[in-house]
């Protein structure tokens, strides 16, 4: 052992007096949850150092007191956490958050400080949204918290039957013939909660559908073309959390880019004057905008291999490209960490799909894209730090969203996944944080975990993904004592 690792005991005895009084110090306001003050409210109080509706008025870091046995059932996300708050339950009689197997639990964001004990999380689902026309499923990351980045650290809590799924792909570009002679939009890629937009067609739907409204960053979908003299516009993003849609795109203009957690706006169609325009990329958590189609195969069309999909922001999916009866039509687009590709539309020629995400399914070339990864059944983390002690997960689960004409996603760490790295390997790093996150922790217990594409390593199996396994359910005197106590 080498012991130039560890300092004097008096000094470390020292630095612990000193972090435990610093830590006792640091929560100024306390918030009690309970008549005139829901838990959504406490958190919206402590985000704004303000008074909402019966809640302390929050006050730099604080603490937000859960009642002894509450058993709350949230229908609906929680306010995205923006500040330092500790969260606590009775230590005899621990709260429950349950979520109704459809929303996550927690988002953690701006760096906050974040700590949960005597508390038990459940049911918490982080579902990717659906695509289709073409376009790649979102990711479903962190089914009860989803740390953007943040540092979390939990201790006496319970993790129980949350799950990540990816969102679904289904569908293909819109085809044309005697009967359908107009190019068509590609559909928007999902987002990190919101399905995406339908592309255009020719039989009246004349414009891009609009991404889900108030969806996670879904993408819009393309435009189509309702003659040869006038394109329609692209469908807008939506939007949540407070994110700015991209706007749709007009006959001469491409779909605006997605802000935080919203998609991009699909392209607007082209006409024999003005070639078809691309989507719009998607903000962080949104989906690509689907691209738009081309004109009618008697007029002569301008460009070539335009109306491309947008590529998808951090777990959001790809873009499916227009489709173009006169020539090669638009490429799909890429997707970003756990989202799946967007495919190339229907055309003369051939048009490239869009790569896959880590994690995310592959497109195949004109037909469909891909589904979605399913990261982090309980915990997924993006950036910051996570450190577990005492913390119980059984029966969590990930699974990755299929693809009726491309590939499925992955489903990794049934309880726990972190990213693993930087570069998402397919050229789109739009959301990719700047350093690595950290896990750390001790004494913890894993029951029944799973995980669809779950590996056989101590970094990566049914319980976790990116984090030590091993090290992870150590004892903490143990744990001090191992070596590479950061690395998985």
């Amino acid at each position: 052992m080498d012991t130039a690792r560890f300092p004097p005991l008096a000094l470390l005895a020292g630095a612990i007096i000193a972090a435990l009084t610093t830590s006792g110090a640091t929560h100024a306001t306390t918030i009690d949850v309970g008549p005139g003050c829901t838990l959504s409210q406490a958190i919206d109080s402590a985000n704004g150092d303000s008074i909402v509706a019966s809640c302390a008025q929050g006050s730099g870091p604080d603490t937000i007191k859960l009642p002894a046995n509450l058993d709350l059932t949230l229908t609906d996300e929680l306010p995205r956490i923006t500040s330092d708050i500790a969260f606590e339950g009775d230590a005899a009689q621990p709260a429950t958050i349950a979520g109704d197997g459809s929303h996550r639990l927690f988002l953690v964001d701006n760096q906050s400080t974040v700590s949960f004990s005597n508390l038990t999380l459940s049911s918490g689902n982080a579902h990717g949204g659906d695509a289709t026309g073409g376009a790649g499923g979102g990711a479903g990351l962190g089914g009860a918290i989803f740390i953007l980045d943040g540092h979390v650290s939990t201790n006496l809590v319970s993790f129980v039957s949350n799950t990540a799924t990816g969102g679904a792909a289904s569908g293909q570009p819109g085809f044309f013939g005697f009967n359908n002679p107009l190019g068509t939009g590609g559909g928007g890629g999902g987002g990190m909660h919101g399905s995406g937009g339908t592309g255009a067609d020719s039989y009246g739907n004349f414009s891009g559908g609009v991404g889900a409204a108030g969806g996670f960053g879904a993408g819009g979908g393309g435009g189509g073309l309702t003659s040869g003299e006038g394109g329609t516009s692209g469908g807008a993003g939506g939007g949540f959390y407070g994110g700015t849609a991209g706007l749709g795109g007009s006959s001469a203009t491409a779909g605006g880019g997605g802000g935080f957690a919203s998609g991009g706006g699909g392209g607007g169609g082209g006409t024999h004057l003005l070639p078809a325009q691309a989507g719009g990329a998607g903000g962080l958590g949104g989906g690509g905008g689907g691209g738009a189609g081309q004109c009618i195969t008697f007029f002569s069309c301008s460009g070539s291999t335009l109306g491309s999909g947008g590529a998808g922001g951090f777990g959001g999916g790809g873009g499916a490209g227009g489709s173009f009866p006169g020539g090669p039509p638009g490429n799909g687009g890429a997707g970003g960490f756990g989202g799946g590709g967007g495919t190339s539309g229907a055309g003369e020629g051939g048009g490239g799909a869009g790569a896959a995400g880590f994690l995310g399914g592959a497109a195949t070339p004109g037909l469909g894209g891909g589904g979605g990864g399913g990261v982090g059944g309980a915990i997924f983390i993006r950036a910051g730090s996570l450190d577990l002690q005492n913390t119980f997960f059984d029966q969590n689960a990930s699974s990755g969203g299929a693809s009726a004409l491309g590939s499925g996603g992955q489903g990794k760490g049934g309880a726990i996944a972190a990213l693993t790295d930087i570069d998402d390997g397919n050229g789109n790093n739009q959301g990719m944080p700047a350093a690595l996150p950290v896990v750390t922790g001790c004494e913890n217990t894993f029951n029944s975990s799973t995980s669809s594409h779950a590996g056989t390593a101590n970094d990566d199996n049914a319980d976790v993904f990116g984090a030590d396994s091993l090290g992870l359910t150590l004892g903490c005197g143990d744990r001090v004592f191992a070596d590479d106590f950061d690395a998985p």
